[in-house]
């Protein structure tokens, strides 16, 4: 973690995630571990390098980190040690993610899902409606910044099923396990 500090405040903190957040995230990721991993915003590679440490410390081989950054200009996973990187489990894409999706260029299943690219509600929504779908019984849907709009409250009050009688949730139709927020990290775990 001190490390990772570091080397973020060297480069500049803006638009990185912050230590509460990627620790949430690195905890996550250990518990889960997960397979494959899609992030959106992967920018300077702040929380890249703490999924990816996360797959190494769980001795993931074949592990593989889809992450997305939209921005030509920003150094794409600059953060992330160089024995993260070039461990065959980093694979940076730039573009768009409505392209990647388009195209086919993503894997159709997924263990984990992070969006941390456009924070704007409709993005996120968009987001979480696209890869909900593409994750596994039991993945994660993560989100950053959940604080910045309803959009993640309100996704997850979506996969929510309620008895008509009764008003209770009804397990059997609700398509998720549980979810919470830790930080400003909010996550849902998928019910197939």
């Amino acid at each position: 973690m001190a490390e990772m500090i570091r080397r973020r405040d060297t480069y500049g903190a803006e638009g990185a995630m912050g230590a509460l957040d990627c620790a949430t995230l690195y905890a996550l990721t250990r518990w889960l571990r997960p397979v494959v991993v899609v992030e959106s915003g992967g920018f300077v590679g702040m929380s890249s390098a703490f999924i990816l440490k996360a797959l190494a410390d769980e001795k993931l081989a074949t592990a593989k980190l889809y992450s997305i950054e939209l921005s030509e200009e920003c150094e794409q996973g600059a953060l992330i040690p160089d024995d993260l990187r070039s461990s065959g489990r980093f694979m940076p894409m730039c573009g768009r993610i409505e392209d990647f999706l388009k195209y086919d260029e993503l894997p159709a299943s997924i263990d984990m899902f992070l969006h941390d690219s456009s924070h704007s509600y409709r993005h996120m929504i968009w987001e979480f409606r696209q890869f909900w779908p593409r994750l596994r019984d039991g993945g994660l849907l993560v989100s950053h910044d959940v604080q910045m709009n309803a959009a993640f409250p309100e996704f997850v009050a979506s996969t929510y099923v309620h008895d008509k009688k009764t008003g209770r949730r009804d397990p059997q139709r609700t398509s998720h396990y549980e979810w919470g927020r830790w930080g400003y990290i909010g996550f849902a775990i998928k019910k197939g």
